[in-house]
């Protein structure tokens, strides 16, 4: 049985090829990857919580008598152009860190701007461009977003 010389070059350039390719990483990471899935499925009463207007956030801690969020941290629900926008309050610069990110002062207009702040590691995210940390912060990646959908006076977060 003979072997041809060329089917063997071109096996082993296929094969190069594949491990190449099979090789290489990606500097990008998922959030999702730095902040641990938690479970979430909460059913917010919007008639208790009217002050959720456009522009404004709120945080949750409990609903339904269920912690949320990775450790317990919470959850922001942030209200844009009548859609709702829902992140983890986990920092996802110390994820293991005991303390979660907070709101920022809405009286304080200076500080407000639709942020939210690591009092660990100073990080500001804006949860108006979608929970993305700002450039003087230490985190580089956004707060992890859940799922939301509106039925009649009811808020739905999930995942």
């Amino acid at each position: 049985m003979s072997v041809n010389k060329s089917n063997l070059l071109y096996f082993f350039v296929l094969f190069s090829l594949c491990i190449s390719i099979c090789s290489c990483s990606s500097d990008s990471v998922d959030v999702n990857e730095i902040v641990p899935y938690q479970k979430i499925n909460a059913h917010i009463d919007l008639t208790y919580y009217n002050q959720l207007t456009n522009n404004s956030a709120m945080y949750f801690d409990f609903i339904e008598g269920r912690s949320l969020g990775y450790k317990g941290h919470g959850i922001f629900v942030f209200r844009s152009n009548g859609q709702y926008f829902a992140y983890d309050a986990t920092c996802t610069h110390d994820v293991e860190a005991d303390e979660h990110v907070v709101l920022n002062d809405p009286d304080d207009d200076d500080a407000w701007n639709n942020g939210a702040t690591c009092p660990v590691c100073g990080s500001e995210f804006i949860l108006s461009t979608g929970a993305a940390p700002t450039s003087e912060s230490v985190a580089i990646h956004p707060l992890k977003s859940y799922r939301t959908s509106v039925s009649g006076n009811t808020l739905r977060v999930y995942n």
